[in-house]
């Protein structure tokens, strides 16, 4: 995930017209987690909200009208291209920025934001804990983190097979709370949802 080849799939590292077709399917299966994800992070209109792995941009676009400003953070070239030109009127105004990254290295200050969110990408992260510190670092005393994990220990499922093809770990309760832990977040909890092609989707939440 951190240098853009040809073996990378597309829902990891998006490029090209491929990776705007994915982006299509990606968005439509990911209805429920973006209204479960708003839901649990309980969006205010004081809050400054970041997403760690943005995609396109599609989850901070549809809920910008809830927080004060948007911020989103992509591996993917052409997925930053995306969510700027999809939050366009945004950008311009100054609510809202998109940046090129890596999600162990956020590029911003200390204590800058109120929310942060990742969804359907941090299992995949090769450095997970690293990113957990990372979003502590960069939110306010007080603020909420919340991560998702589409295919987990937790839902009786066999995902062997994704996590080989999509480099996925595959976290209990147990392992998620001890990272989020260690990462400095209290006040940990767990919700569930159900996904397509994920018959329990975890939200894991933390508070700095």
């Amino acid at each position: 995930m951190t240098a853009e080849n040809k073996n990378t799939p597309q829902v990891n590292l998006p490029r090209g017209l491929m990776g705007r077709i994915t982006f299509i399917f990606m968005n439509m299966g990911h209805k429920s987690i973006y209204e479960n994800m708003a839901k649990v992070l309980a969006l205010k209109p004081e809050d400054d909200l970041l997403e760690v792995a943005c995609g396109n941009g599609y989850f901070l676009k549809k809920y910008a009208s809830h927080v004060n400003s948007i911020t989103g953070l992509d591996i993917s070239e052409l997925s930053v291209k995306m969510a700027t030109s999809k939050n366009k009127g945004r950008v311009v105004s100054g609510t809202a920025e998109f940046v090129q990254g890596d999600a162990s290295k956020l590029p911003w200050e200390d204590n800058k934001f109120s929310v942060a969110a990742s969804m359907a990408s941090f299992p995949g992260f090769p450095k997970p804990l690293e990113a957990l510190k990372e979003m502590h670092r960069v939110l306010r005393s007080g603020g909420r983190a919340v991560v998702s994990i589409e295919w987990n220990a937790e839902d009786g499922q066999d995902h062997s097979k994704q996590a080989s093809k999509y480099g996925y770990h595959i976290w209990s309760e147990d392992d998620i709370r001890t990272m989020l832990t260690e990462a400095g977040f209290s006040d940990i909890t767990f919700s569930y949802a159900k996904g397509m092609m994920m018959p329990r989707m975890m939200l894991a939440r933390g508070t700095k």
